[in-house]
Formats: structure tokens, sequence, C-alpha cells
């Protein structure tokens, strides 16, 4: 079988739920986009495989892009409960936190691990670098009506470009829409390019942000 034919996967996985190879099927669909999709392969071949790291870090990926943070979060937690050092999951988790306002403590801890697993992790640095009161000077000058955004602090840099490509994901594009931060995410759509990814949907999710502005 040819791991990177969607519609023989497809074949195979609707007469063997139980495959092991569910992450693949899940991750296509995941690359395309296709997040609901992707959840519901998860889900299932979770079902029969609940301790697939592979299958947990997906789901919370799909979950991401559908702008499900909290759930996100959680199956991320559950990667790292298995593999502090699961770098994807460990430098994701912070970002997502910071989204849903987790308190200063966890952050800490969370982008202290983001930088022990990717020491050049320029979200981490940044965050750890910032000074207490600084922070909650932000804090309070965030305008009362965006605060249901809760929009990434300046100090990540998302605006001067300073993005990790190791960060950089079309997951991230989407949850950048989906908080208003439409510059922030055509920073992010230049850094995929760079790194070579699908032209053509870097083009698609352009066009949909500036349409959108």
């Amino acid at each position: 079988m040819d791991l990177k034919n969607l519609t023989e996967l497809e074949l195979y996985f609707a007469n063997h739920f139980d495959t092991v190879l569910f992450p693949v099927l899940a991750e296509i669909y995941q690359s395309k986009g296709e997040y609901d999709r992707a959840k519901r392969v998860c889900e299932i071949g979770l079902e029969h495989h609940p301790d697939s790291a592979d299958g947990q870090f997906i789901l919370s990926q799909a979950e991401m892009g559908m702008g499900n943070l909290a759930a996100a979060e959680k199956w991320m937690k559950k990667v790292l409960t298995k593999y502090p050092d699961h770098t994807s999951a460990a430098t994701t988790l912070p970002m997502v936190q910071e989204q849903l306002d987790r308190s200063p403590a966890t952050l800490k801890a969370s982008f202290n691990r983001a930088l022990s697993v990717d020491p050049n992790n320029q979200f981490a640095k940044d965050y750890l670098s910032k000074k207490p009161a600084k922070k909650a000077k932000k804090k309070s000058d965030i305008p009362q009506k965006d605060k249901s955004k809760k929009p990434l602090p300046k100090d990540i840099n998302l605006e001067g470009v300073v993005v990790s490509p190791r960060l950089a994901t079309f997951t991230l594009v989407n949850v950048l829409k989906g908080q208003g931060l439409y510059h922030q995410a055509l920073d992010v759509l230049d850094v995929l390019a760079k790194k070579g990814e699908d032209k053509k949907r870097i083009t698609k999710e352009r066009r949909a942000i500036k349409a959108a502005l």
C-alpha cells in the first residue's frame, strides 16, 4: 500500500479501524486543512490505540485548526505526560496556553520546557526575558473590546517576523486568523514560503486573509 496515496489509505482505514496507521491518514487530512476529518480519524484510531502519541498530537493540531484551544491543550499535555521531550508538543503548548490566558506560573513552566527541548526557540526566549511589571502593563493596556480575543502579546514579536521556522505551521496561521491577527498570520505565511511549503495553499491563505482585512 502506498502510504502517500490518500484513496488507498481511506479505503484501508474504512475496513481496518484498528490499524496503527491511522495517524498517517489523519496527517494527510491535517495538511490539507481538513481538520474535522483529521479529528474524526484520530478519535477512531485512539479508541483502539489510546497511547498513540502521534495520534494524540495530530488530534491536538486538528483541534487548534478548528479553534478548540482548550481541547488542543488537553491533548498536548497528554503527549507530554508520556513523552516530556516531544518537541512539537512542547513548543506549541505554551502558545496555546497564552491564548487561553493561563497563569504566569503555568506559562513560565511551559516556555521553560519549550526552551529546554529547542534552545533556539525565539518565542520562549522572548517570553522568558520579559519583566513581570512590563507584562502586567501590557495586559492592562488591552482594550476591553479585544479581551475576548486574547491576542498574542507583542513581546512574541510576530509583527517583527521573529517566527521560529519550527513553529511556523498552517495550524498557527489558522489560530491567528481565528483571533483576528491577520497581519501576523501573513508573517507566518512568509516563513512557510521560505521553508518551501505548499505554494498553492499559501497563495490561497493569503488571498483569504487579504479579503478579510
